[in-house]
């Protein structure tokens, strides 16, 4: 069971999840490709080591994207990275200033890129080499938008329709004006009213 499902809230439920870039293996490939390129040149020992060394980096990379989750709820934003040091970060969608995306031309070219999570208070908390980071930008933002839309929208439901508030528009400047209106707000002029 990953993070983000143990630590739902009642009532919050998983809308997007991110993972790592399979571009923090790329430190791990450039030596690997190295080590190769030394065995075949004839300089073996060299060529070994390097790949020795492409494989801890590699374990490495494994290790910190199996550990890292991204995930925005219909409640928060949860992410956490690293293994041995866990660093959490859970903030809830109503105290969500801004989310940022950074990237420079390689993360472009691979579609990977920073988040930069900004909270009220101040925070500010930066996540590299997330894949898709505007389509995570995005639905953080939906999320976000539903939550301070939803007052508003119980408000209305719950309100009754105005009584006897008929309206019609202004002959002059054809704003909306009570049907019953004699002077027009808006432009100031005279109408005449709508008897019923």
């Amino acid at each position: 069971m990953s993070y983000a499902d143990e630590n739902l809230m009642n009532g919050e439920a998983i809308v997007y999840q991110a993972k790592l870039h399979w571009a923090v293996f790329t430190g791990a490939i450039t030596l690997g490709v190295l080590g190769l390129l030394l065995m075949v040149a004839g300089a073996g020992t060299a060529g070994f080591l390097f790949l020795i060394l492409s494989g801890v980096v590699g374990l490495f990379a494994y290790i910190a994207a199996s550990n890292s989750e991204f995930a925005v709820t219909n409640k928060r934003v949860l992410i956490k990275v690293g293994w041995l040091s866990r660093r959490s970060v859970e903030v809830l969608l109503t105290k969500v200033e801004g989310i940022g995306v950074e990237q420079d031309l390689s993360g472009k070219l691979f579609g990977y890129g920073t988040i930069v999570i900004s909270g009220t208070g101040g925070t500010h908390e930066r996540f590299k080499g997330i894949e898709a980071p505007f389509e995570f930008r995005k639905q953080v933002q939906e999320q976000v938008a539903l939550v301070q839309d939803a007052p508003r929208i119980a408000e209305s439901v719950s309100r009754p329709p105005p009584s006897g508030r008929e309206e019609r528009e202004c002959p002059y400047c054809a704003e909306t004006i009570l049907a019953k209106a004699r002077v027009c707000k808006h432009c100031g002029k005279e109408v005449q009213p709508l008897t019923a």
